[in-house]
Formats: structure tokens, sequence, C-alpha cells
């Protein structure tokens, strides 16, 4: 009996052991033959909103460098001598004459020279931009949050004035301080500007309308009266709209060339506009060019450092004005 047992399982062993040993190869066999037999990967197509925004990124590229092309004429040209200012784009001879000149000149056109000049265009703006955007931003502070009578109808005349060309009242304006003896200085040109300026209070009156009015009744609530409530909770949320009209306002005062050459007399009072001006005292000749422009470029430095220091807050006041709208 024992060795009919023996018998029957090595039978049983000998037909099972086959088919364990073939299904292995029965299943790896498919898994072989599809990893040899899979397709390659595709390549990745450049999607078209990629291709748009590589055509974007270059059109922007050549119009920038497009927009600085005369200014770097301008840099290049205070290197060169006065016969080549219209021949070559870049200087054949090297030389910083023009910036010797443009010194000696502006001593000779006024007590102190270009030195004296940057003090009277800062003494001009700096002050002048301070009070402005204060000024202005307590006038938009009250035409959009405070509730007294007349509001709209005082408002629609202070726009009103935006209407009238600077033209048509400059005379007017030059007899007016001429009388009252502001014109000897500066001062026909910083005070009248204290007042502030209705351009800055209509951008600044649209940025505090977009604030809520609970957060200045949360304020009224706790104690603050109407000042403090402006410049605790309400002046540091309008910020950036604040930074950037004090951008603009300090390159529109320090490029103004009409104001004082209309209201400014004596000529140690002169800004670096007024300056520049006189520098061309031939009627245009083209010997006077590089050191027109050597003072151009010196005068454009601090409207540089300025754009280049705030400029952050340009980007959040426009980015706000997206959020806002």
């Amino acid at each position: 009996m024992e060795e009919i047992e023996m018998n029957e399982l090595q039978e049983t062993v000998e037909t099972v052991a086959p088919e364990e040993d073939m299904a292995p190869a029965e299943t790896a066999a498919p898994e072989e033959n599809g990893a040899a037999g899979a397709p390659a990967p595709a390549k990745k197509k450049m999607r078209p909103q990629t291709i748009g925004n590589i055509v974007v990124t270059v059109c922007l590229s050549l119009g920038s460098l497009l927009m600085l092309l005369p200014f770097l004429w301008m840099v290049l040209a205070t290197f060169k001598p006065s016969t080549e200012i219209y021949t070559t784009f870049f200087p054949r001879t090297w030389t910083a004459q023009s910036y010797a000149e443009m010194w000696e000149d502006c001593n000779r056109l006024m007590q102190g020279g270009i030195i004296r000049g940057f003090l009277n265009s800062f003494l001009t703006t700096v002050p002048v931009v301070f009070v402005q955007i204060i000024v202005s931003a307590f006038a938009a502070y009250a035409f959009a949050k405070l509730k007294f009578f007349g509001k709209n109808v005082v408002f629609l005349i202070m726009l009103g004035t935006m209407m009238i060309p600077f033209s048509v009242i400059m005379l007017p304006q030059a007899w007016l301080y001429g009388r009252m003896g502001l014109t000897n200085g500066p001062l026909a040109i910083i005070i009248p500007k204290f007042f502030g300026s209705i351009t800055t209070v209509f951008f600044l009156r649209q940025f505090f309308y977009g604030i809520p009015d609970s957060i200045s009744e949360a304020a009224r609530l706790d104690g603050a009266g109407y000042t403090r409530t402006f410049l605790s909770v309400l002046l540091p949320l309008v910020m950036p709209a604040l930074a950037t009209q004090a951008i603009l306002s300090f390159i529109g005062n320090w490029n103004d060339f009409l104001g004082p050459l209309l209201f400014v007399r004596d000529r140690n009072w002169f800004t670096l506009p007024l300056l520049v001006n006189r520098l061309n005292g031939s009627g245009g000749s083209t010997s006077f060019i590089p050191r027109v422009l050597a003072a151009s470029l010196i005068s454009l430095v601090p409207i540089i450092i300025v754009f280049a220091a705030f400029q952050k807050k340009i980007i959040g006041s426009i980015v706000f004005s997206a959020v806002k709208g």
C-alpha cells in the first residue's frame, strides 16, 4: 500500500510541476512583449498660450529698447565732441569736456552754479510735494467719508477748475504775484501749491470710496475722532496711492519750466530747468549741445532715484485699483 501511495504522489507531482513552471512563463511573456512593444512617449507640443507669451515678451522687449534709444544717445552724446553730435551714434573720441564746460557755464550764469540749481529745485519741490499731498489727502477724505452741506457742489466746482488751461491764467497770476512782491524769490512757485491739487484730490477720493465705511465707524466707536481715524486707520490703507501721487507730483514740480520762467525774476533762484535753458546761449548751435545734454542728464538723476526707490508703491497702487474695480 505504501508503494502504491508513493507512486500516486510522484504522478501528481509530475503533472503539477510542469503547469507551475509554465504558468510564470506564460504570464511573463505578455509583460515582456508588452514592454517591448509599448509606444514611445509622445513629445510635448508647445501650447498656443506659451507661443503668445513669447511673442508678447519679444515685442515688449523691442519696444523698451526703442524707447531707451534716445536716452542712450543722450548719454553717449555727453562724451562726444561737438563735431560728432550728428555724425556717429557711438563716440569716436571719448571726452568729458562737456561736463567741464557745463560746470563753468553754470558758475558764470548764477552764483553757486549747478549746485545752487539743485538746491533751488529741491527747495521748490520737496516741501511742495509733502504739503500738497497731505492737504489733498485730507480734502479727499472729507469728500469721500464726511457728510456736509454742498459737498457735491463744491467738488464739482473744483473739478471745473481742471478745465481751465494754465495759459489762460498765467499772465494774471504773474501780475498778481509781482504786485505782492513774491517774484523776487521762489515763494511764487511754492505758496500757491500748498493748497493742494485737485487732480490728487480726485484720485485719492476714489481710493477712499473703496474702503468700507464699517472700518471708520469702528474707529469712531472706539473713541477716535475724525483726524485720528484719518491718520491712524484710513491713511495707511491708501499709502500705495499716496506714494504714487507723491512721485508724480515730484516729477511734475522738478521738471516744471513755465512756472519758474514766469514767476522767478532773480537768476540766483533759478531751478535746474531754467539753468539748462540758459546754457544754450547761442540759440541752437551744435557747440552748446553736449553741455546742455550733460546738464539735462545730471538733472535726471534725482528722478531716476525716486522712481527706482518707490516703483513697488506704484505697482501696489495699480494692483489695489484692479482689485477694487
